[in-house]
């Protein structure tokens, strides 16, 4: 048995609540809650939907027909239809539009950011999803008539048919009882051909009118056609309209998830460390090369890289018999990753090391036919020699071979 939950606010913060079986219009359970109060002393299992009644003096509502495509261009539509009729800035005031109609318009609803917020904030920890949200005028209005107008005792309510009803003008809101006999012919001007349904309680009777029992709100708004629910504008925000309460579920991983995160942010920092540690001893290394190259070699002035300081010192120990003749393995891979490491267009693909001939045979991709002769002019200035190998297409790159020999 599907049940509502009905939350009516005031303004003064106070809500009334109930318990709705539409099935047979009976209220199960009803109570009031005070401004500071967070949970309902009632069993909500077999809730399967929650009404929220706004008060109708805070919220602007009116129908229109948005020229939109979709929900999309309604939302960005919406706020400048009615701005001539917000009584406060448009800055300073949330408008939501509600899903397109069968006639092809759409509700409007607008209201004080912050008070938004603040209904927001009162309503999340109550309520069952999903929320839909309505004015309580439009609870209270009698489907049939031209214009309603209901005494909720310390207002009334008024709202107009869809006969009546001006697009992009309020279809309802609530009046001051002390105001409302200066207002009331403007106000059922317009429906005086579709009917007007009031209150007997406010003791207004004439040809058109049609005097009824003071009314339930709660049981009024239960009993609204689902269609119309569905079209309402979400104007606590769209995520009450979802069943399902993503910040509940993910409650119990936050832990979890904030020692993961703190576990990846120290492997970073490790990582990240570790590698600053060994760039800066490649570094110290490769200063002492060149800085040892420097004292033995001081006729050699031009600018040198460690790999050709390294070698350099090598075939000058040779030539003394203290070292050995050729290039070493790591002197040419060296060179090799100082020749690439500004160079984005060609990828090393593999490296063989031909120990006999002390040489690199590389395999790589340029991107274009012309970056072996921009490696092969960067070269000389490392103190290489580079042998073209032959490249050919192949796919989107291009595969090359070529040599790499010290000078």
């Amino acid at each position: 048995m599907s049940q509502d939950l009905i939350l009516r606010l005031e303004e003064t913060g106070r809500i009334h609540w109930s318990i709705i079986d539409p099935g047979r219009g009976e209220r199960l359970e009803s109570g009031e809650l005070g401004a500071d109060n967070t949970e309902l002393p009632a069993d909500l299992g077999g809730v399967t939907r929650t009404l929220v009644l706004l008060p109708a003096e805070s919220v602007f509502l009116s129908e229109i027909d948005l020229p939109a495509r979709g929900d999309r261009e309604a939302r960005q539509a919406a706020p400048f239809a009615i701005e001539d009729e917000l009584a406060s800035r448009l800055a300073d005031t949330v408008v939501v539009p509600g899903s397109r109609q069968e006639n092809g318009r759409r509700w409007v609803m607008a209201a004080n950011g912050e008070t938004v917020e603040a209904w927001q904030a009162r309503i999340t920890p109550l309520a069952v999803r999903p929320v839909h949200v309505l004015t309580d005028a439009m609870a209270g209005a009698d489907p049939e008539a031209g214009l309603t107008l209901f005494d909720r005792g310390d207002s009334v309510l008024w709202f107009y048919g869809e006969g009546a009803r001006a697009q992009g003008q309020a279809a309802g809101g609530a009046l001051d009882p002390k105001l409302f006999g200066s207002v009331i012919s403007p106000l059922v001007q317009p429906a005086s051909e579709h009917g007007i349904t009031v209150s007997m309680t406010l003791g207004l009777a004439g040809e058109n009118f049609k005097q009824v029992p003071r009314g339930d709100l709660d049981l009024a708004a239960s009993a609204l056609s689902a269609g119309l629910i569905a079209s309402l504008p979400p104007l606590l925000g769209e995520r009450l309209l979802s069943k399902m309460d993503w910040s509940e579920l993910a409650g119990p991983l936050k832990r979890p998830a904030a020692l993961a995160a703190a576990l990846l942010a120290g492997f970073c920092l490790l990582t990240g460390g570790e590698g600053l540690y060994y760039r800066m001893q490649a570094d110290r290394f490769d200063e002492a090369t060149v800085a040892e190259f420097r004292a033995a070699m001081s006729n050699v002035t031009r600018r040198v890289i460690p790999a050709e300081a390294e070698r350099l010192l090598g075939d000058g120990l040779a030539r003394l018999g203290g070292g050995e003749s050729g290039s070493s393995f790591l002197q040419l891979s060296a060179a090799l990753a100082e020749l690439t490491a500004d160079t984005e267009s060609v990828r090393i693909d593999h490296v063989r090391f031909d120990r006999a001939r002390s040489e690199l045979l590389v395999s790589a991709l340029y991107s274009d036919f012309a970056d072996f002769e921009t490696l092969n002019t960067n070269a000389d200035a490392l103190g290489i020699v580079l042998i073209d190998g032959g490249a050919r297409q192949s796919g989107n790159a291009i595969e090359g071979e070529f040599t790499v020999r010290l000078r």
